[in-house]
């Protein structure tokens, strides 16, 4: 009876996406234009408006993330897989992130290995799943706090990528739930973010898991397996 009602629940998700697509996309790509416009004569504006348009602009980016989440949650899985290096990929996700961080104060260490072998993975999908534990690290943490990004080969030569927080943790009652489909403690959220990294990161057979406690932190920890390397 649960299967019956989760596979109704994916496949409403399925036909909603496409409409969700189509009736929110283009009235947002609007709304972000017009800010980026006024973002362009923003030296005419005081500190506190700049402030406000910036806060906007991000809003924006989150929701359409959010969308990019309920489609790749209904999408059939794709290869495009190309040569690609993870640092610059966890680069490009703080670049991405950074205003986000910068609001809270937070600082974002990256202790990445410089010796790291290219992967054959899909760039795109990555930053994703990287963009997605970032995020997460960064609504955990506390104002004034960090967070820490690591690459590095293990024992057997698999590429290793964590992202570690100081932040609330998470609870033991629900460290089962969080891969689940719309599992989420989040107030606004569809439960879809980490079910979302699971999925991609298993179309390249690599895995995800956490360790947590509770006010103390989290460290999400991603093993890309050998056979990726290239």
């Amino acid at each position: 009876m649960k299967n019956e009602i989760q596979n109704n629940k994916l496949l409403i998700m399925g036909k909603l996406s496409a409409t969700l697509a189509h009736e929110i996309r283009n009235p947002l790509s609007a709304l972000k234009l017009n800010l980026n416009y006024l973002k362009m004569s923003e030296e005419e504006f005081d500190p506190e408006v700049i402030e406000c348009l910036n806060s906007c602009v991000e809003a924006v980016e989150r929701i359409q993330d959010l969308i990019e989440n309920t489609l790749e949650f209904s999408r059939t899985p794709t290869k495009d897989e190309k040569e690609t290096s993870i640092n610059e990929i966890s680069m490009q996700a703080v670049d991405i992130l950074s205003g986000m961080a910068k609001k809270k104060n937070i600082n974002i260490v990256s202790e990445l290995d410089e010796k790291l072998p290219l992967l054959l993975v899909n760039r795109n999908k990555i930053l994703q799943v990287f963009i997605n534990l970032i995020t997460n690290a960064i609504d955990a943490s506390e104002r004034n706090s960090s967070i820490s990004l690591r690459s590095y080969q293990n024992s057997k030569k698999d590429v290793i990528f964590e992202v570690e927080d100081k932040g609330v943790g998470i609870k033991e009652e629900v460290k089962d739930k969080i891969f689940s489909d719309f599992y989420t403690n989040k107030k606004q959220g569809t439960g879809l973010g980490l079910s979302v990294c699971k999925k991609l990161l298993e179309e390249f057979e690599s895995e995800i898991s956490f360790k947590s406690e509770e006010n103390i932190g989290t460290c999400f920890k991603i093993v890309f397996p050998q056979k990726l390397i290239k």
